[in-house]
């Protein structure tokens, strides 16, 4: 059972209170046990998707560009941040500092991989359906921007790697004097800095391409009803695919955007803000198994739709056939 202690960044350990900190463990079990659950059906189930990509070499459409960096990121949230998350509640020691960075920087970077991705690929179906004749975005400039948005999200969020580090936080309990619980804070040393880095990154890592997906949706709206409506309805099934991307990031990352705004602001915590804080940041991680779901659900809609197609056109070749009579029907003398 872990002991929680007041210690402070110095680590030097004074007080144990064993009711808070049975109840804190009691909660943090649970958390962790959801946490490792959700690793290992997220690294299962995006390696699955990323190796049938590769060996389909399916990497020739646009969709399939965008859906194979998606599973990269929830990939590396799965084999990366949430074990490091997990590892960092439950062990103990110096060596947690790594843990801490690690995580964060990980978490930090696919927060920033995904939503653009989306961005692009919304963008990149607008333009197919308001530019029919034109292909303006083809399949290598896809390839091109989509390293171009993991390039910058590495050397965007490479301050999370300075400013994250291992320490406490305060915690005021009803059934215990204020006590502390080694987390994954903000260090003291830039404190100077911490508001200016947390708005910077709410700004370009949500708000910024949240407003630009919502305003390409607008765009897709307002076109719906003009004469590029049977254009729309051309690609509505990739609409589908990422509108529910969309949805899915930003219920998933918001409220963690609220947290990660509100833990440099709010000193001390209270027990429930705390865990409060911790299924928020589950919640993010949940945004793979979900993504998951989409895509097993868009493969089965894409499948029905071929097989659909496929029955009309046998049904439609028949029916010609029926109806039209053969070459050796038509060449054959007539009965006299």
């Amino acid at each position: 059972m872990m002991d929680i202690t007041t210690t402070g960044y110095s680590n030097q350990t004074n007080d144990t209170y064993e009711i808070s900190g049975e109840k804190y463990v009691r909660y943090l079990n649970i958390i962790v046990f959801f946490e490792a659950s959700m690793c290992v059906l997220i690294v299962i189930g995006n390696g699955f998707i990323i190796t049938l990509i590769a060996r389909r070499r399916l990497l020739g459409r646009s969709t399939n560009i965008f859906v194979f960096s998606i599973a990269t990121a929830d990939f590396l949230n799965g084999i990366l941040s949430i074990p490091a998350h997990v590892l960092f509640l439950v062990l103990g020691g110096d060596l947690t500092v790594y843990l801490c960075k690690c995580h964060k920087f990980v978490m930090y970077l696919t927060k920033t991989v995904v939503p653009y991705t989306i961005l692009f690929m919304t963008a990149e179906k607008t333009m197919r359906v308001l530019c029919p004749t034109r292909e303006i975005v083809t399949v290598a400039r896809c390839m091109f921007f989509t390293s171009l948005w993991w390039f910058f999200s590495a050397a965007f969020n490479i301050w999370s790697v300075v400013l994250y580090t291992k320490g406490t936080v305060s915690v005021s309990d009803t059934e215990a004097p204020t006590y502390q619980i080694p987390s994954c804070v903000l260090n003291s040393r830039f404190i100077d800095l911490h508001t200016a880095f947390l708005l910077t990154d709410v700004i370009i890592i949500f708000v910024i391409p949240t407003l630009a997906i919502f305003g390409l949706y607008c765009v897709l709206v307002r076109n719906n009803f003009t004469v590029l409506r049977e254009r729309i309805l051309t690609y509505f099934y990739v609409i589908k695919l990422f509108i529910a991307l969309f949805v899915t990031f930003v219920l998933c990352q918001l409220p963690l955007e609220i947290f990660t705004f509100l833990d440099s602001r709010r000193k001390p915590f209270s027990l429930i803000y705390v865990l409060a804080s911790h299924f928020a940041t589950s919640l993010y991680f949940t945004r793979g198994v979900w993504n998951l779901v989409i895509y097993a659900y868009f493969k089965h809609y894409v499948c029905r739709k071929r097989q659909f197609s496929s029955i009309r056109a046998n049904g439609a070749f028949r029916a010609g056939n029926m109806g039209a009579p053969s070459l050796r029907q038509r060449f054959r003398p007539r009965d006299r």
